[in-house]
């Protein structure tokens, strides 16, 4: 039987069986995989906390004859107070679907564990509050255009200088700077902020066809 570590984001669960979930699970090797995790909803289960969505672990695996079955599990941070904080629900919700979307099965290495950090410091940052949650989603729109080859080096729609400097930024800045507001040159109550966030939302429209749930709660917001 084949024995894996990986570390991953639980981006959504359902039963199966009387005590059991199925798990969608975002890996750093695997890309997307679907995971089985026995009894896990059974009362004094040890792993019945950390089988919920937000939660990102490391998580060990056996393979079985179809499909991977959970073993244990080791808590990094748990996102799960997000859907508590009803400004930032929606929008966990959407980061959710969007991984959903942009992962699956197979996926590089290389890209699998891109899109997985990129999840991780955006949920962190709805969590920690940074930034307000309407900019971080445009950033990560953005950034995920970037990891699809999608994206433009300037923002359409506008000749805006500082929002084509945050543009670039967003583009161009390491992980554990992308939501950082001190290292962002745009403030994020200004108008170039907004012009960017219209550019975002063009071209992500534009790029991407898929229709996203979360999307039309967060059009409300």
């Amino acid at each position: 039987m084949e024995e894996l570590t990986v570390k991953g984001i639980i981006l959504a669960t359902a039963p199966q069986g009387e005590y059991g979930r199925r798990i969608s699970l975002l890996t750093d090797r695997l890309g997307r995989i679907t995971v089985f995790a026995s009894g896990a909803a059974r009362s004094g289960s040890h792993i019945i906390g950390s089988t919920r969505p937000l939660t990102c672990a490391e998580f060990d695996l056996a393979k079985g004859r179809s499909a991977w079955n959970l073993h244990s599990v080791r808590v990094i941070e748990s996102f799960g107070e997000l859907p508590l904080d009803i400004d930032v629900s929606f929008y966990a919700a959407y980061v959710l679907e969007l991984g959903e979307f942009f992962s699956e099965a197979g996926m590089p290495e290389e890209e699998s564990r891109a899109l997985l950090n990129l999840m991780y410091v955006t949920l962190l940052a709805l969590k920690q509050k940074v930034l307000s949650p309407a900019l971080i989603r445009r950033i990560l729109e953005l950034r995920l255009l970037k990891l699809q080859g999608e994206y433009t080096m300037t923002p359409p729609g506008t000749s805006d200088p500082d929002a084509d400097k945050l543009w670039k930024y967003v583009l161009t800045s390491s992980l554990t700077g992308l939501y950082d507001p001190e290292r962002i040159p745009v403030p994020s109550d200004t108008e170039a902020s907004e012009t960017f966030m219209n550019s975002a939302e063009i071209l992500f429209t534009r790029q991407i066809s898929h229709h996203f749930r979360a999307s039309d709660i967060l059009h409300e917001l």
